[in-house]
């Protein structure tokens, strides 16, 4: 869809019937609605990746284009199924609640809602972290201004034991590597409260090393519920 996107929205240099491509990207915007909820069912995780991707990319080229409301609508009928979808894998699953998000279809009481839901301890820890990368690997920003979505992603992380909320720090990196520095700063503000400032010499960065070790060494006592002299 995005190449055919950018013609529809921008034109081309040769002379092309823009409507007709209109009426074709429509097209396909209507088929992809009806199935992408079979093709995200049961994927591993390499599928799942390719297929998110793809997903998002039309999500954009959906948005430039403009469509009529009804193919709109049926685009995002087709998100809302696959967050439904009992089989749909759990990252396509929080990649859906994320463009529902962003659309307007999902309030941010719903949003944190699902979340709690999804993250629940009742949830397999694969199945949450797939949703968890899924909703937020390009929306960590979010975290910093969503008080409810940061209150269901720290009831999460709270239920992990050790062991998981360990084995799982390569993808909380993951998720959170396209926050810049001071975008780090403000979003560990955020969860210390607000107008707390950060621990003196801890100072976030995209590359991790020893400053991460650091960070760890804060978020343990933290997510345990311990307070600390500071």
């Amino acid at each position: 869809m995005p190449p055919l996107a950018d013609i529809v929205r921008y034109g081309e240099a040769r002379k092309t019937q823009t409507d007709r491509l209109s009426g074709l990207m429509e097209r396909l915007i209507v088929e992809g609605a009806i199935a992408l909820p079979y093709a995200a069912r049961d994927l591993d995780e390499q599928a799942a990746a390719i297929l998110v991707g793809a997903m998002r990319k039309a999500d954009e080229a959906i948005r430039l284009v403009e469509p009529g409301q009804d193919v709109l609508d049926g685009w995002r009928n087709g998100l809302a199924a696959v967050l439904d979808a009992s089989r749909s894998t759990a990252l396509l699953a929080g990649c859906a609640a994320h463009l529902l998000y962003d659309a307007g279809r999902l309030s941010a009481e719903a949003a944190a809602g699902l979340l709690g839901r999804r993250l629940s301890p009742g949830t397999p820890v694969t199945d949450a972290a797939g949703f968890f990368e899924g909703f937020f690997s390009t929306a960590g920003q979010r975290l910093i201004y969503d008080e409810g979505l940061r209150g269901a992603v720290d009831g999460w992380l709270r239920s992990l034991d050790e062991d998981a909320f360990i084995a799982h720090l390569p993808l909380l990196r993951r998720v959170f590597s396209n926050l810049d520095s001071m975008e780090r700063r403000r979003l560990i503000e955020a969860v210390l409260g607000g107008a707390a400032r950060l621990p003196a010499g801890v100072t976030p960065t995209p590359d991790g090393g020893d400053a991460w070790r650091r960070h760890l060494g804060l978020l343990g006592p933290l997510l345990n519920g311990e307070t600390g002299n500071g």
